[in-house]
């Protein structure tokens, strides 16, 4: 008799591997602790990922891809203010992941997809670049410090720093 399942196996599978970092090292954790502790067979894991960093890089992409479906943010039609508050809210939501993924040395997947997202069309890649590596070190630094800032207080912290900037 096959079992209902409440998530997809793949969804079993990442919220294993998060909650297993959360009291082991991510270089400690093997994929049969993975799948023992999500209770799927091995053949799962890998019909859905390739390695523990898939699983980490397709959350990332999962995670900016619902963000940006689901709030509609774009950098040329919000104005600046609610285009950070809107990101730097997403991004607390997902503070403990972040955190995981961070201490797992794995920072760089969302790197990259910091440069993949807030590369703007129609903007200069040098630009869409400084942009992206500025607010991905500003969320870099905010995190490691403990998010005690607001999302918003973030967000005004970077629009007066976009104004320096431009005046200079």
């Amino acid at each position: 008799m096959k079992i209902k399942r409440k998530l997809s196996v793949a969804e079993y599978i990442t919220n294993s591997l998060f909650e297993l970092m959360k009291i082991k090292s991510y270089n400690e954790i093997s994929i049969s602790d993975i799948t023992a502790n999500a209770k799927v067979h091995r053949a799962s894991f890998y019909r859905n990922f390739s390695s523990k960093e898939d699983i980490i890089h397709k959350w990332v992409k999962t995670t900016t891809n619902n963000f940006r479906i689901n709030t509609n943010i774009d950098y040329k039609k919000d104005n600046t203010i609610d285009f950070y508050t809107k990101l730097f809210t997403h991004l607390l939501k997902y503070k403990t992941e972040t955190t995981l993924i961070y201490k797992a040395d794995l920072f760089y997947l969302l790197k990259e997809e910091f440069d993949i997202n807030l590369s703007i069309q129609g903007f200069n890649t040098f630009k869409s670049y400084f942009i992206a590596g500025g607010v991905f070190n500003v969320y870099y630094y905010w995190l490691i410090n403990g998010c005690k800032e607001s999302p918003q207080t973030i967000a005004q912290k970077l629009v007066d720093l976009n104004s320096k900037i431009a005046d200079t």
